[in-house]
């Protein structure tokens, strides 16, 4: 995300008018004589909302997805935003806690709050349910609209009884109302058996027993997510989105490259191969940024939100705002839609710069990695560092791998990038990835 220095709650407020009450007259003066009046602008408001499936609830189109700043988040919600997205996990519990906050004086009948829980498949129903009220004790409320099994690894994960039985009992307590389900992409990169997200998700979807999805769908990343919406609709369930921009700080990575280049680093010529194929690639996204006269990303960034905004079979697009800045951009495309322009210009950023980026979930070149290195693990959490500005995060996430790293990457035969379809210069971006995740 980006910053804007001197960009404050109190400025947010004037610029978008959040803390008028109505729209009144603000001043007034005299115009060749005649009185006249000034009005503060409109407010900033979410302007659309949509069923999210079976449970019937109205959620704004654009919502939050893991809260890390409470003004942030208030900004979100006194601009209408209604459904949360958080876990367990994020920042160890503290998103919940910021989000418990940040709701405590709200209608809470008028929020759909959800949390998920990493699901180990040999963890008791008991565990389950301590960790499930944790959550509810972080985020101080009475209830939960909606628990998901985090990032289902595996088609035979969903089935997972005990998460079942757990969620069962929160029900009849009254502290559940529904159970959802997320995933983007492979955790694994060892022996285990890897589902792709497509696999799991529309498993999850003839299950039966989810009502909210989570998942990734972008504009250059489609296909996957088309046909789980599809079974979303068919199914009635509701769809959120994450990772909805890809494009992430793509600007910076001719400067990044050039920068690891004069490092001083012996490198060796599969690396040389490596370095300038993300060079050329780079080079397209300077091209592009020349023709279509953009001065950053933000033009494509809101295009790509506007891309999934489009599709009627999603309910929210899950916007992580670390600014208040950040809050008046995604609050501002609520109830638009793609034009025409923007998605020309989409495609032309698929065809060159967004070569760069490798899809989320995908995995489909982690099969011919002789030494198993987690390629869609890693990239998100380059993913998180680079494009969600979560390097902290990121790089303790990667040290925590337990399989193969991308260091392993440096000297390979590039089996990864031969396989990948979409012409992803794979083997560079892990070399890159690496190199970042594991600063001091």
């Amino acid at each position: 995300m980006s910053n804007n220095k001197g960009f404050s709650r109190r400025n947010f407020l004037r610029n978008t008018a959040l803390g008028i009450v109505g729209t009144g007259v603000a001043t007034t003066g005299r115009v060749f004589g005649e009185q006249t009046e000034k009005k503060e602008p409109e407010p900033i408001k979410i302007k659309a909302f949509r069923t999210l499936g079976r449970t019937g609830f109205k959620a704004s189109d654009i919502s939050s997805g893991g809260p890390s700043n409470g003004a942030v988040l208030n900004a979100l919600l006194d601009a209408g935003v209604n459904y949360i997205d958080t876990a367990e996990s994020y920042s160890r519990g503290e998103s919940e806690i910021v989000t418990g906050k940040a709701i405590k004086n709200r209608d809470r009948k008028s929020l759909f709050i959800t949390s998920k829980l990493h699901i180990n498949e040999n963890e008791s129903k008991e565990s389950i349910l301590n960790r499930a009220r944790k959550c509810l004790e972080r985020l101080d409320t009475d209830y939960l609209d909606c628990m998901m099994m985090h990032n289902a690894p595996t088609i035979k994960s969903i089935k997972y009884e005990p998460f079942h039985e757990a969620m069962k009992v929160l029900k009849n307590e009254g502290r559940l109302r529904y159970i959802g389900i997320s995933n983007h992409g492979t955790t694994h990169g060892a022996d285990d058996k890897i589902d792709s997200m497509e696999q799991v998700l529309l498993a999850a979807a003839a299950d039966g027993r989810f009502d909210v999805m989570l998942l990734v769908h972008n504009f250059i990343q489609k296909e996957m997510g088309e046909k789980i919406l599809k079974a979303c609709k068919e199914k009635n369930i509701g769809a959120t989105l994450m990772k909805t921009n890809p494009v992430g700080r793509y600007l910076n990575m001719k400067d990044r490259i050039e920068t690891e280049e004069k490092a001083g680093k012996e490198v060796s010529q599969r690396m040389r191969e490596a370095f300038d194929s993300l060079k050329k690639t780079a080079e397209l996204g300077d091209a592009f940024v020349k023709k279509y006269d953009l001065k950053d990303s933000v033009e494509i960034r809101a295009a790509a939100t506007q891309f999934c905004l489009s599709d009627p079979n999603v309910t929210a697009v899950l916007a992580r705002c670390a600014t208040f800045e950040d809050v008046e951009h995604f609050v501002k495309l609520s109830g638009t839609n793609l034009e025409n322009l923007q998605a020309k210009k989409l495609d032309a950023f698929k065809n060159g710069p967004g070569k760069l980026y490798c899809r989320h979930a995908c995995g489909i070149c982690e099969s011919s990695c002789a030494k198993k290195v987690p390629v869609s693990t890693i990239m998100r959490y380059n993913h998180y560092f680079d494009a969600q500005g979560q390097e902290k995060y990121a790089m303790e996430k990667y040290a925590a791998l337990q399989t193969n790293k991308a260091d392993l990457c440096i000297n390979c035969d590039g089996a990864c990038q031969v396989a990948c379809p979409y012409g992803v210069p794979v083997q560079g971006l892990l070399a890159l990835a690496h190199g970042r995740l594991i600063l001091a």
